[in-house]
């Protein structure tokens, strides 16, 4: 009980300081408040696209009329807000485009496509022969453009197999129809172009992956901005407390309690015990906020979520105690802890999300303990996935948790006994 006794006197103490709480709880809340309004009303779903018209090239090989279709749809009034489409001959320009990020994605149309379509032959082939090609460097927009190109091709792929159905089921009627047989092909072909244009005209930008359900989940960059800054001030937050041991040895209060009949493990895992349940605390109270303020989702799974939520708060709490235990004095370990915190904040992607690093540098990433933070929230919040999928990403932290917690128990026991 002796440790529960020095962990809950610590908290209590922790949650009494004004700049504490400030640093802890309003400050996340409010650079996610801020970062969530430079999305305008995307959030609340007042405004349905949080960026401008997605730039899109279309390379049309085909002289066939559903080639043109194709791209009417692609240029209807429907999809105007959501892609800014410019056709282009050229697919190896396309492709350097997209590369070098002047375009989100350049679409080819084969010159096979109307005679796939319209024969009512290959069907399958005619949809793979659609060739999508996205920029590296982007991970949300290309996704939408993949989503309307699969629909209208999925839709062109219906019409296709209805057309190629109605075609058997005519000829083994052929006997009886007799001589109206003779422009059958003919009107089929005429109903097949009016039908796809008629039907996938109504394609929009909620049909396809940005609409009401998607923007509060997939598509809402609030999901992705708000735990990374929670994961940020936490981390901040517990550098800050575990290097309150070396204040206390510096003043004397720590000394006093290794006088006591207390052991120096019980003494050390009671203030480092404090330090954890004031984080866990800390980020209970931020996931309630953000939730309540916000209307942020943290997922369908509250094991997951309190899962998570552990190994976090433990991952970050092993590491400011590991800072605090080799620095040599207080102001020594918060020059290290601010480094180390600011060093892992960018490369474990709390400001731009580390799948758009570079390849070497997306791999580096995963030293960080945010980095792992950071995927099992996403996880939760922005794919819904459940316990089973944050499984990796919480063995991960509770591994290093271990790792550290150890090494700084080590120490501060060496220090102690001096």
């Amino acid at each position: 009980m002796k440790i529960w006794t020095i962990a809950w006197k610590d908290t209590l103490i922790r949650f009494r300081d004004r700049n504490a709480l400030i640093l802890m709880i309003l400050a996340p809340l409010v650079l996610s408040a801020i970062i969530g309004s430079a999305f305008g009303g995307f959030i609340n779903g007042s405004d349905s696209t949080p960026f401008d018209a997605i730039p899109v090239l279309v390379v049309n090989e085909d002289d066939g009329v559903q080639g043109d279709q194709f791209i009417e749809i692609l240029t209807s009034d429907n999809l105007t807000d959501l892609l800014d489409v410019t056709e282009t001959s050229d697919l190896a320009a396309a492709r350097e485009q997209v590369q070098a990020g002047e375009a989100r994605a350049a679409i080819l149309i084969p010159s096979s496509f109307s005679a796939a379509v319209e024969n009512g032959e290959g069907v399958d082939t005619a949809v793979s022969l659609i060739q999508f090609y996205a920029d590296p460097g982007a991970t949300l927009t290309p996704n939408i453009v993949r989503g309307v190109v699969t629909q209208l091709v999925n839709g062109f792929n219906t019409a296709a197999v209805s057309v190629d159905v109605t075609l058997e089921q005519l000829t083994e009627a052929g006997p009886t129809l007799g001589p109206a047989m003779a422009n059958l092909g003919t009107v089929l072909n005429d109903e097949l172009e009016n039908q796809i244009g008629q039907n996938q005209i109504s394609i929009s930008l909620n049909d396809v992956s940005v609409g009401e359900e998607e923007a509060s989940s997939d598509l809402n960059p609030f999901a992705f901005f708000a735990p990374s800054m929670g994961i940020l001030f936490l981390m901040f937050a517990m550098v800050d407390g575990t290097r309150s041991i070396l204040d206390e040895q510096q003043g004397g209060t720590l000394d006093r309690l290794v006088s006591t009949p207390t052991s120096h493990l019980e003494i050390l895992l009671g203030k480092i015990g404090g330090v954890f349940l004031s984080g866990a605390l800390q980020f209970v109270v931020f996931v309630i906020a953000s939730s309540l303020l916000f209307g942020l989702s943290w997922g369908s799974s509250p094991a997951g979520l309190m899962l998570m939520v552990l190994a976090v708060v433990l991952a970050f709490t092993s590491l400011g105690a590991l800072v605090a235990a080799f620095a040599k004095d207080a102001n020594q370990a918060n020059i290290i802890g601010s480094v180390i915190t600011l060093a892992f904040a960018a490369l474990g992607g709390n400001f731009v999300p580390a799948q758009n690093f570079p390849p070497f540098l997306e791999q580096l990433s995963k030293i960080s303990i945010n980095r792992w933070a950071l995927d099992g929230f996403s996880d939760l919040t922005l794919f819904g996935l459940g316990l089973n999928d944050v499984l990796l990403e919480a063995g991960v932290l509770l591994g290093l948790s271990v790792v550290l917690i150890g090494l700084a128990l080590w120490q501060f026991q060496r220090r102690l006994a001096r």
